[in-house]
Formats: C-alpha cells, sequence, structure tokens
C-alpha cells in the first residue's frame, strides 16, 4: 500500500510537471533560463513521450502555428520541438531485468546474455520504436505545411500581420528563422518515416511532394551572395547582406534535410536528384576560388556533402542496380528492415523500373563521366586545397599557427568542414573511393601538366603545385594502397620531392609559396613513407633532420613531426633493419636541430610537436644515445622551467624521461641534470590536490614513478624515493590511480622494504576488499539495460572501483605482497582474497581474474593450508564448493595459450604457476581432511603429471628463477637495470613454490590421502 502511494504521488508530481513547464517556459522573458527550460522539457520528451505525454509534439507544433502568439513565443517553440524530436530520435530501448533468481549463474541471470531471450528482446524492441516513431510522425503534415508556407514568404520578403504588427522588416526576421526551424525539425524526424513499401502506404504522396518542395527552396536561394532584395524590403538600408545571410541558413537548413530524407528513403528522393545534383555542383564549377573561400563553410560543408551523400548511395549507382534485390533479400534473411523503398510488383521490390530512381543513376552517371569528372577533380584541388592570399600572410606573420591549423586540418578531415580544405578534401577522397583509377589518374596528370606548363619560379606555378602535392598526400592510402600501386612514388622521390628537400637557402626573402611547396614536400615524405626503399629512407631521413634548421618555421616543424615517425616507423622487436640503422647514424644530428627547434618554439603545440621528436629519437636509440646522455640532459631544465602549467608539455616531458630511463636505465636517473627536471617533474604530476591533476597527468606521472624504481639503486637514489613515499600515501588513500599506485607501491616495498608497507597496512586491506568487490559482492545490479540505435548495450548503473583492471591490479599485489612478506602480507590480503575465492563457486568471471584470483590464493593456501575450510566453514555445501574451486583452478593452469605453444620462455613461466599450484594444493591435502576426501585424487593425479614435465624438461632453480625476472626487465628496455631486479632475484631464489621439491610434496600427499 505504501508502494503504490508513493507511486501515486510520483505519478502526480510528474504530471503536474508536464502540465506547468510550457507555460512557464513561454513566459519566460530571460533567454538563458528560456534555454534551460526547453533542454528540461526534452529530457522530459525522452522518458514521457509517447506514454505518459503523447500530445506534446502537436502542442508545441500548434503555439509554433498559432497566428496570435507572438513571433518570439512561435520561435521559441519551434526550437523546443527540434529538442524533443532529437531526444526521442536518439532514446534508448530501456529493458527491464527481472530480479536475479538465487543461483543464477553468470552475471546475475542478465536476459542481455541469454541468447534465448534474444529473439523476443529485439522483437519487443523494434516493435516499442516502431510506435514511438509512429506516434511522432503525426506531425509530419503540419511541420510540411509550415516549411511551404513561411519559406514562401521568407524569400519574397514577406510576412505582414505576425505578432499583430505591420512592420514588414520585423515580419520577414521572424519568417526567416520559422522556416529553417521548421526545416531542421523536420530533419529531425525524417529517419522516423518508416515507408516499406512506397507504392502502398498512404504517406509517399506527400512525403515525395515535400521532397519537391525542398528541391524548389533550394533551387530558389542558391544564389551567393544575393544580387538583389525583394521588393517588398528593397527601402531597408543595408538589407541585401542580411538578405543573402538569411537566405544563406534556409539554403543550409533544406540541403541538410534533403541529405537526411536521402539517407534514409534514398528512393523517394531519387526523382529530386536530376535538379539538385547539377545545382549543387554547378558553383563548384563556375564560381572562382575568392567566392567560393568567401563562402561560409557551413554551407560549403552542406554542399560538399549533399554530393558525397548522392555518390556513396548504392541506389544512384547504375553498376550496383543489379545487386539491390539481392541486397534487400539479405535484409530481410536477417530479420532487419531494408533501407531500399520502391514500387512492388507481387510484393517484391523493383528498383530497376522506377523512373526517379534510373533518372537519379543517369545524373550521376553523367557527373562521373570522362571529362565531366576531371573538371570536377581540378575544380576540388584548384579552388578548395589550394592555399589562398590570408593563409600566405600567415604564414608570414605567425607561422606557428599556421603549422597549427594545417596539423589540426590533418586531425579533423574525418569531422568533415572546419575550413573549405576539410570539405574539398571529403568530396575528393568520396570521388577516390567511387572511381579509383580515373580520379588517381586525373590527379598525376595534373600534377604533371602544372610541373611542366609553369615556370618553377612563378608564384602561381609553385601554389598550384603545392596543392596538387597536398592532393596526392590526402589520397596516398588509394595511390600505393589496395595491392595496387598508381604512383611510382620512387620515381616522383627522385626527380621531385628530394632536390626540394635538399635546399636549406629558403630563407625569409624567398616567397612564401616556395617555402609551402618544401614544407609540403615533407608532409607527402610522410604520408608515403612506407613506400621508400631502404636508400631512400636514408635520403629522406637525413634531408628531413637538416630541415629542423629551416629558417622557415612551418616547414622546421613539418620536418620535426616527419622525422618523428620515420624514426618510430621500423621498430619492430630486436629485428635491426637498415632503416633503424640509418635512423641511428642521423640522430645525433636530428636531436640537436630537435632541441634547437624547441628554443624557437614559442606556442604550447609547436613545443609540443618538438618534444615528441625527441622522445621518439630516444626510444628508437636507447643505449646508442648513451655517449650524449649529458648533452641530452643539459636540455631538460630549460624545457621544465618553459612547462608552467601546460598538459601537454608536461605529458611530452613525462614521454621524454619515460623513454630515457627505460632505454639507459639507472645512469640517467642518477644524472644531476635529469634529476633537476624528474622529481619536481613527478611532484607536480602526482599533486592531487590540485583541480583536475588527477585526471590529467596523474597517470602518466605514476607510470614515470614506477620505471624511475625499477632503474634505480638504493645507495644513490635511497633518500629521493623516500621522500616521495607521503605523497604515494595520499594517493593510495584517495583510491585514485589503483592499477598503477599499488605497482608503485610493490617496487618501494621491493627496494625500501616492510616499513614502506606497515603503515598502511589498515587502508590496503580495505582497498583491495573494494577493488575486487566486482567479484565477491552479492550486490545485484539494479540499473536498467539499454539498447542504442546502433545495438550497443549500456548499464545505467556506476560500479565505481570495481573495474576489471582495478580488481586484477589488487590481486597481483596481493600476490606480490604474499610473496615478499608472508606474515604481512596474509594479514592485509587475506580478507579479499578470502571473499573472492568464497564468490567464484557458480559464477560467471571473466579469465583475467580467475588467473589473478588463483595466483593470490595460491599463496594465502600455501600460508594458510586450512584456507579452504575457514571459507567455506558455513556454507551449507562446504565438500561441492571446495571441488568447485580445485577444478576450476587447475582447468585454469593447464589451459594452453597459442602463444605459451609458441614461446620457451611463457611455458616456463606457465610450468612454475603449475607447480605453486600443485604445492599449494598438496598442502591443503596434507592439513585439511576434508579437502583431501573431496579432491585429494584430482590434486595427486595434476602433481604427478606435472612431476612428469619436470622430469622430462630438467629445469633447474636457476631457470625458474631467470624465466620470472626476465618479465620485469621487459619493464624498463635496454638500459642496466636497479636494485630491484637483483632483490626481486633473491626473493625467487627463496621462494617456497620455487624451491620446494614438487616429488616431496606429492608424496606427502599421498600418504595424507592414505590415511583418509
Amino acid at each position: 500500500a505504501r508502494d503504490s502511494g508513493e507511486e501515486r504521488q510520483l505519478r502526480q508530481e510528474r504530471a503536474h510537471v508536464r502540465s506547468r513547464l510550457p507555460a512557464l517556459l513561454f513566459q519566460e522573458g530571460n533567454t538563458t533560463c528560456a534555454l534551460h527550460l526547453q533542454l528540461a522539457l526534452s529530457n522530459i520528451a525522452l522518458f514521457e513521450f509517447p506514454n505518459n505525454w503523447p500530445t506534446l509534439l502537436e502542442d508545441l507544433v500548434g503555439v509554433a502555428a498559432g497566428g496570435e502568439q507572438t513571433f518570439v513565443v512561435r520561435i521559441r517553440a519551434i526550437k523546443t520541438l527540434r529538442l524533443c524530436l532529437q531526444s526521442i530520435r536518439h532514446r534508448r530501448i530501456v529493458v527491464q531485468k527481472p530480479s536475479a533468481k538465487k543461483g543464477a549463474v553468470g552475471a546475475n541471470g542478465n536476459p542481455m546474455l541469454n541468447m534465448r531471450n534474444l529473439g523476443n528482446l529485439i522483437g519487443k524492441a523494434v516493435h516499442e520504436r516502431k510506435e514511438m516513431h509512429a506516434r511522432a510522425c503525426s506531425i509530419f503534415g503540419a511541420l510540411a505545411e509550415g516549411i511551404v508556407n513561411h519559406a514562401q514568404t521568407a524569400i519574397v520578403g514577406g510576412g505582414g500581420g505576425i505578432d499583430g504588427s505591420s512592420d514588414v522588416y520585423s515580419a520577414w526576421q521572424a519568417e526567416s528563422l520559422l522556416v529553417v526551424g521548421y526545416t531542421k525539425c523536420m530533419t529531425e524526424l525524417s529517419p522516423m518515416v518508416e515507408i516499406e513499401d512506397s507504392s502502398a502506404d498512404p504517406r509517399t504522396p506527400a512525403v515525395r511532394k515535400l521532397l519537391e518542395s525542398l528541391a524548389q527552396i533550394c533551387e530558389a536561394v542558391k544564389t551567393y551572395p544575393a544580387t538583389s532584395a525583394p521588393p517588398a524590403l528593397a527601402s531597408i538600408p543595408s538589407i541585401l547582406q542580411e538578405y543573402t545571410m538569411k537566405m544563406d541558413k534556409v539554403y543550409r537548413a533544406s540541403l541538410l534535410c534533403c541529405i537526411s530524407w536521402m539517407r534514409s528513403l534514398p528512393q523517394l528522393f531519387a526523382p529530386q536528384v536530376a535538379h539538385a545534383l547539377p545545382a549543387v555542383v554547378e558553383p563548384i564549377f563556375s564560381l572562382d576560388a575568392t567566392v567560393l573561400q568567401s563562402m561560409p563553410v557551413k554551407r560549403l560543408m552542406n554542399m560538399t556533402g549533399f554530393v558525397r551523400m548522392v555518390l556513396m548511395c548504392p541506389m544512384y549507382d547504375e553498376r550496383r542496380k543489379d545487386s539491390m534485390s539481392k541486397n534487400a533479400v539479405l535484409s530481410v534473411l536477417m530479420g532487419g528492415r531494408s533501407s531500399v523503398s520502391s514500387d512492388t510488383d507481387s510484393s517484391h521490390n523493383n528498383l530497376n523500373a522506377d523512373h526517379g530512381v534510373i533518372e537519379a543513376r543517369s545524373t550521376v552517371t553523367a557527373l562521373l563521366a570522362e571529362g565531366t569528372i576531371q573538371r570536377l577533380v581540378e575544380a576540388l584541388v584548384g579552388k578548395f586545397l589550394r592555399l589562398h592570399p590570408e593563409e600566405l600572410q600567415e604564414w608570414e606573420d605567425d607561422p606557428e599557427g599556421r603549422f597549427e591549423t594545417d596539423l589540426a586540418e590533418k586531425v579533423l578531415l574525418e569531422a568533415d568542414g572546419i575550413s573549405p580544405r576539410h570539405c574539398g578534401g571529403a568530396l575528393l577522397l568520396t570521388l577516390m573511393g567511387r572511381e579509383t583509377d580515373r580520379v588517381a589518374r586525373t590527379l598525376l596528370e595534373l600534377t604533371q601538366r602544372v610541373y611542366q606548363q609553369l615556370p618553377p619560379d612563378d608564384v602561381n606555378g609553385m601554389l598550384s603545385r603545392e596543392s596538387c602535392y597536398r592532393a596526392l598526400e590526402l589520397c596516398h592510402s588509394a595511390m600505393v594502397g589496395g595491392g595496387q600501386r598508381r604512383l611510382d612514388f620512387s620515381e616522383w622521390f627522385r626527380t621531385e620531392l628530394r632536390p626540394m628537400l635538399s635546399r636549406m637557402d629558403l630563407g625569409e626573402r624567398t616567397p612564401v609559396a616556395m617555402r609551402a611547396m618544401q614544407a609540403r614536400a615533407v608532409q607527402v615524405v610522410q604520408a608515403y613513407s612506407t613506400s621508400l626503399r631502404a636508400d631512400e629512407f636514408a635520403v629522406a631521413f637525413e634531408s628531413i633532420a637538416r630541415l629542423m634548421t629551416a629558417p622557415d618555421l612551418v616547414t622546421a616543424f613539418c620536418a620535426a613531426r616527419c622525422v618523428n615517425q620515420l624514426a618510430l616507423l621500423h621498430v619492430r622487436g630486436t629485428e635491426e633493419s637498415p632503416q633503424l640503422l640509418h635512423v641511428r647514424e642521423h640522430s645525433v644530428l636530428a636531436l640537436g636541430n630537435a632541441f634547437a627547434l624547441a628554443n624557437r618554439s614559442e606556442s604550447e603545440e609547436c613545443l609540443r610537436v618538438v618534444l615528441m621528436c625527441v622522445s621518439g629519437l630516444v626510444e628508437v636509440n636507447g643505449l646508442y644515445l648513451e655517449p650524449v646522455l649529458q648533452a641530452i640532459a643539459e636540455q631538460l631544465p630549460g624545457l621544465w622551467e618553459r612547462a608552467r602549467d601546460s598538459v601537454p608539455i608536461h605529458s611530452c616531458l613525462l614521454s621524454v624521461l619515460n623513454h630515457l630511463i627505460m632505454k639507459m636505465g639507472y645512469s640517467t636517473v642518477e644524472n644531476s641534470h635529469v634529476q633537476t627536471v624528474l622529481f619536481p617533474l613527478l611532484d607536480y604530476c602526482t599533486d592531487i590536490t590540485v583541480v583536475n591533476r588527477a585526471e590529467t597527468l596523474l597517470e602518466d606521472g605514476l607510470r614515470l614513478w614506477l620505471v624511475t624504481l625499477v632503474s634505480s639503486r638504493l645507495a644513490t637514489m635511497g633518500p629521493s624515493l623516500n621522500n616521495m613515499l607521503p605523497r604515494l600515501e595520499a594517493i593510495l588513500r584517495s583510491g585514485l590511480e589503483p592499477h598503477l599506485s599499488l605497482k608503485v607501491l610493490q617496487f618501494n616495498a621491493i627496494l625500501l622494504g616492510p616499513q614502506v608497507v606497515e603503515p598502511l597496512a589498515a587502508v590496503l586491506r580495505e582497498m583491495l576488499v573494494n577493488l575486487t568487490s566486482c567479484i565477491h559482492s552479492g550486490e545485484t545490479d539494479n540499473g536498467d539495460t539499454t539498447m542504442d540505435d546502433e545495438g550497443r548495450s549500456a548499464t545505467g548503473t556506476d560500479r565505481g572501483l570495481t573495474t576489471t583492471r582495478n580488481a586484477v591490479a589488487a590481486l597481483n599485489f596481493a600476490d606480490g605482497l604474499m610473496q615478499m612478506f608472508p606474515d604481512l602480507g596474509l594479514s592485509i590480503c587475506s580478507p579479499a582474497v578470502s571473499k573472492v575465492m568464497a564468490a567464484l563457486p557458480g559464477k560467471a568471471t571473466a579469465a583475467p581474474l580467475l588467473e589473478a584470483s588463483f595466483h593470490s590464493f595460491g599463496r594465502l593456501l600455501w600460508t594458510n593450508p586450512n584456507s579452504l575450510d575457514e571459507i567455506f566453514a558455513n556454507d551449507p555445501n562446504p565438500d561441492e564448493k571446495i571441488m568447485s574451486i580445485v577444478k576450476t583452478w587447475i582447468s585454469v593452469v593447464t589451459s594452453i595459450s597459442m602463444v605459451v605453444m609458441l614461446s620457451p620462455q611463457a611455458q616456463k613461466i606457465m610450468f612454475i604457476d603449475q607447480k605453486g599450484t600443485a604445492l599449494s594444493l598438496c598442502s591443503a591435502v596434507c592439513r585439511s581432511p576434508r579437502v583431501a576426501r573431496v579432491a585429494g585424487r584430482s590434486i595427486i593425479e595434476f602433481t604427478r603429471k606435472l612431476l612428469e614435465v619436470e622430469s622430462r624438461s630438467k629445469l633447474d632453480l636457476d631457470a625458474l628463477v631467470e624465466a620470472t625476472s626476465g618479465t620485469t626487465r621487459k619493464v624498463v628496455g635496454d638500459g642496466p637495470l636497479g636494485d630491484s631486479a637483483a632483490r626481486t632475484a633473491e626473493v625467487l631464489k627463496t621462494d617456497p613454490l620455487l624451491t620446494v621439491s614438487l616429488k616431496e610434496a606429492w608424496e606427502n600427499a599421498g600418504k595424507a590421502m592414505a590415511s583418509v
């Protein structure tokens, strides 16, 4: 009764919010408050529509269409409607989890993991989504009518009478905003209009009429800039510029809506392709570069995006027309709805008979016809990719800003448009994917023609060549990839690129175009670096390393970025390739030039690029740089002083020091110049009292700390390491980054002894229990499982620290602590490990967690052989649980992966794990009659087989210690290790799970079994 009362009150509160929120929204005078109310309403729509608020969308459309409302209210209503449609369209399907039944195995009975429920789940989800979309589409007619009416009024400059006013200008402004708002709402609604059979669906005529209207609107407002204003607005001063801006927004919104309809219902949009595609492409052909560059980037994005969508639509591809019906059948067989909607004959689609589709294919074929596609490619290269005057001026005035802009364009190309170059580049890549051979041939012919016809010292010719090089760089994957080389890069490198890279005389008086050519040549070599032969690689690396001293800063930074990639390109394990030898031959030169460039750098991003170059060179050379370690170390204090509060610079310094220490060992740690930076940097990065420090630098700082510990000698570094312990305690108490902080504590304990751990015993005991609670927690996940539009599942409950990675780290720490200090480790780790083992029987657990759990429990069981009896002392079925533990444990340690089969080192490590398991279980058999009775036979048989392996392999203690400590050496790479390696070996040599005789344990277990 109480629950029903609470539910009733909750329903009443929700109803009150639904009734009051719209009125508050439309009465609010403050725009910021109104925005928050709009967002609140859209969030409510996510949960309440359509079941609890079925009229929400109609109510908002009604307000937007109401002539008696002020235009402020109407515009606010249409914007709110768009937000609500966005929420509804991206709504996830919520699946209520049934309560977990007692004894359910695996993920608490989660139905998402139960294949028997999958069919019902998908069917229910599809049905619910269809119902929600159908309810939302009830506003389609009102939106379509609003788009047409408001567009007509806005284009002709009318709109008198809105807001009860005769102010033509204000009315026109409102009409312009409303048509954009209505069109954006339709863009959100279009994916929800699901028409499976266009010939039978009654909505088809209305959709076709809307799409025709959208195409007509695009045609009416396509001119940019507008040549004249409507007569009704002609008397208003400076109206032409504002009219251009308003009509541009109408054009962009309409074009984007067309793209959305083309994506969801390509067949219904097909009749408009014949008119819309030429109209969109025509400005690219006819307008000069200056006019195109003056257009808003969003307009260019939508124009090139529309062309790309047409080219990528398989329905409009003449070559794929015969495969469309097969794809539709396959979609039906897979249980999905085909995106192909077409006229049917005997309930089957027949796209090839659709006049609109045929006409669309003919239009696309004409665009890609010989001669036309060449014109389009040349227009994209010459108008979109070419450096324009403002960029050349930026090159002169702010070279670092120019480099950062160019770098951002590379990174964000897939975002499709922060500049005209993005838009043209994205369309060029689409053309290359559609007509690879012809586009590749066109680019090569264009580059050759520009090279031959224009004088080499002509500025216009240089800029044309630079744009051609940029296009070839952009399309490098298609030019030399896919098993077919369409470009002879060796010839290009020999005849054009190499002479350009070797020039060191391009100073400030050299034309910017020539410097831009050289910078582009560097980036082309970087893009095609895998195509360089060994001899070409040597020339390229040396030339580009020298260019880091180029007077032109853009070229120098491009060279630093390229050197970093070339240096790391051929690092493959211990293989000494010719390219790697060439890198090492010129690395001292490259490092000197890089540090010199760092001193010339002023911006944060440019300095980051240079430091990453330094880090890459150090990584690839290792001990080969030891003769110049002092020179490298002397550069670090100055860089540390420049870092200030820059997160990227601190990250780069961390990377440089990581590689220096990993590759050169304790000689780096003990260098006075390195220490000037190392410990202040560690202190800075691990200071969790500073806001956001834990989120930005703590993890990298802990990694450097760990590498420093592994490479330190106690005699020289002991005081410095001791001084860092209070900081480590603070990090451990906060629970931040436990997968690294526990490892740092473990290596501190190896070097400094148990006194490091003892003061933290209580903290560690609680921390280990919390970190492993994802295994032993008896709580059920009460969050709902959801599935989004892409079919991904998510969970609504945040499980905090109980992640797999942290749990594995906690268990590994427990294993290591009990190995080093058995009594201290037992007192700290026993509660967590015992809880984990008690929870394992009947529980689906990931393999990494199982392995780590049994490693740590092996230590616990050896130290306390009665652990199994104690863990299951109050369990109603102890024998069953103990047998389950033993069987699972033996199964885990005897499972052989492909890595183990191929690696002798991995086989030794696997034997060490198996021996430790056998010794621990045998000790339990000797001390626990219950274990002997329940699982003694299995344990003895497992140990007997392991004895046979040991006798065949003839492994001695030194070989096992070497195998185990070899794993530690992999942490630091080439350089000499610190004292932790020797101390680890000492611990291993006295480890009973390595030194105790396996045969003796087997015999003692057999005697115990006989007595039972």
